[in-house]
């Protein structure tokens, strides 16, 4: 097991580096607070469905495509500004070193391989594997079991790799700091991740068990119950990141959604918010966002979409924006309404439970 706080080194396990073992799965305080409780309300039609953890899921915290190490080994601390909800924001991202198969240590920011393992391990939360450990919001499940989740998905990695992405979030550092420069979170993306025992980072099988504690902001999001459903069969078949990332903020603040009201959003916030690369010229982005609003029309989220395009006053075919209007197909609509449903269900649950006897 390691934690964002440990300090001690024992022996190093394949091609991850050491993992410190300092406490047990069974000694932590498991409990589940009514709020756990309340994420995990899933009706067994709504099998598809998972949860959107506000703010957190909003950080642009992963990288996508192919990044540059210094003597093949170093990467830099990653710096990115991004809104949320009209706030403006600002993380640093400290990437993880493991070690590869050569017995090299090397750096590593996460990318989306990681991004779609926390998307399946709190999928597991939300079926009832969830606890708080020590006050904290985790779960436990076997490497098999998420090899196979992720395999249901057309996502597949060996036990190893799983080992890997596991660590890169266990020592992957965010710092989230306000328009003021005060840091509202200093946290890893996964505060806790262990294995029962040592041995079990050297077993590859059903029977290797783990179990991880989330980012402190799922914690606080669980507990202030600003999570929200979302369809996470859809999320979990994109090919194209910008479709998934597009797909969970319409999701998660869209919340009136209707096909006669279109969801608007411009391409330099696209690039900002989802941490993308930015081409010498725009127009390979523009082509990667139309790229990723056709799949979203083939999985039934949109019906249509416009561009406007914004171009420069002084050269009139340089491309310095463009304007979407994402017009919302009956299936994202729906599943939009049932997040509404659910949201009302839980506010009465948690408003009946207050109310004096």
């Amino acid at each position: 097991m390691t934690t964002s706080k440990s300090k001690k080194k024992l022996d190093e396990a394949p091609k991850v580096l050491a993992v410190a073992v300092s406490k047990k799965l069974e000694n932590y305080d498991h409990s589940k607070p009514q709020q756990l409780t309340l994420f995990e309300m899933l009706l067994p039609q709504d099998k598809d469905y998972s949860n959107t953890i506000e703010l957190y899921d909003f950080i642009p915290k992963y990288t996508y495509g192919k990044v540059e190490r210094i003597a093949d080994k170093f990467l830099d601390l990653l710096e990115r500004e991004f809104e949320c909800r009209t706030h403006k924001y600002k993380v640093q991202i400290s990437p993880a070193v493991i070690k590869d198969k050569d017995g090299i240590a090397r750096y590593y920011y996460p990318s989306k391989r990681e991004e779609i393992i926390e998307d399946a391990l709190r999928k597991f939360m939300a079926e009832g594997q969830g606890y708080f450990l020590d006050g904290m919001a985790g779960v436990t499940f076997t490497l098999y079991q998420l090899q196979e989740e992720l395999k249901k998905n057309d996502h597949s990695y060996s036990i190893q790799q799983l080992k890997d992405a596991l660590m890169i979030c266990a020592r992957t550092n965010l710092t989230v700091t306000n328009e003021e420069g005060k840091a509202i979170v200093i946290s890893n993306i996964f505060e806790t991740v262990g294995l029962q025992t040592r041995e079990d980072w050297k077993t590859k099988g059903k029977s290797t068990k783990a179990f991880v504690r989330f980012n402190s902001l799922v914690t606080k999001s669980i507990e202030d119950l600003t999570f929200r459903q979302i369809n996470y069969e859809k999320v979990m078949s994109y090919r194209s990141v910008i479709a998934r990332q597009l797909h969970k903020r319409m999701s998660h603040h869209f919340t009136q959604a209707s096909i006669h009201i279109p969801y608007t959003i411009s391409l330099t916030t696209i690039i900002r918010d989802f941490g993308l690369t930015k081409y010498a010229k725009l127009s390979g982005n523009l082509r990667d966002v139309e790229i990723a609003l056709e799949e979203m029309k083939e999985k039934k989220i949109l019906i249509i979409y416009h561009i406007d395009k914004v171009l420069e006053s002084s050269k009139r075919s340089k491309l310095i924006d463009a304007m979407f209007s994402l017009h919302p197909n009956p299936h994202f609509v729906s599943d939009s309404i049932k997040a509404n449903t659910r949201t009302k269900e839980i506010k009465h649950k948690i408003y009946s439970s207050d109310s004096p006897k």
